[in-house]
């Protein structure tokens, strides 16, 4: 009789047996603890990403909307008359003006502007920061983005931004991708682009075409101040070279 059959030791088979119940109830413990982990962890996300952020909130009402709006329109066509004209041109804006316009004027009349699922774009200005902010969604599911970047311009027709800020309620978002982000949207429209590391942070150089036709006007961006409520610049429209013509037939030249 061996010692098993004594009864002194479980047999191997026994031990398993005996010990499953205890280890599926710990493995149960575990599962249950983990699913509830999880769950906080996305309730508080869930809540996180659904935060709007005070200044968002404190400009989705804009009181005479209309009329603020309608200055603004009749600022840019002025703007836009001196721009295209030889000389100097400079123009400055409020930003009640701007989130009048992106209020009342946006949504009735340009609503295509906006991709689906994004609404309510805002802005916020403070010295040398663009503040914006844009719901995503709708209902209880929504969510406000929010961006914080740093503008200067480096010299004539050379923007320089540093995202500072990307949040999604008040989950980080990687600034990294954001930029990346913005320097496409750049891109689409024709700029010049490039990412350089300055000072430790990550740069967005644009480089905005001074003009787009051969011997036309060229347009120079040569001041930007972006201050608390509004934003300026200045520049000069300058004549372009005279188009080559050739020589009359028969002149020798």
């Amino acid at each position: 009789m061996n010692v098993t059959e004594a009864g002194f030791l479980p047999d191997a088979d026994d031990a398993v047996v005996a010990a499953s119940p205890a280890k599926r109830r710990s493995a149960a413990r575990l599962a249950v603890v983990m699913a509830a982990l999880a769950a906080a962890a996305l309730a508080v996300a869930g809540f996180a990403a659904t935060r709007v952020p005070e200044f968002y909130r404190q400009r989705l009402v804009v009181e005479g909307a209309g009329d603020s709006a309608r200055r603004l329109v009749s600022d840019v066509s002025a703007l836009h008359a001196s721009f295209i004209r030889e000389g100097a041109w400079e123009a400055a804006f409020s930003e009640r003006d701007i989130n009048a316009w992106l209020a009342s004027d946006l949504p009735r009349n340009h609503g295509r502007l906006l991709p689906q699922a994004v609404a309510e774009p805002r802005l916020r200005f403070t010295p040398r920061r663009v503040h914006a902010a844009v719901r995503l969604g709708a209902g209880r599911a929504s969510t406000v983005a929010v961006l914080v970047a740093e503008v200067l311009l480096r010299e004539p027709n050379q923007l320089s931004i540093v995202v500072e800020d990307a949040r999604l309620g008040s989950l980080p978002l990687p600034r990294g991708l954001v930029l990346g982000e913005i320097r496409r949207r750049f891109d689409q429209i024709g700029m010049v682009t490039a990412v350089r590391r300055l000072d430790g942070r990550s740069v967005l150089v644009v480089y905005i075409p001074s003009t787009h036709e051969s011997g036309g006007m060229s347009h120079w961006l040569e001041s930007l101040s972006i201050g608390e409520g509004t934003v300026a610049f200045a520049g000069h429209t300058r004549p372009g070279r005279p188009p080559l013509v050739p020589p009359p037939a028969g002149s020798g030249s």
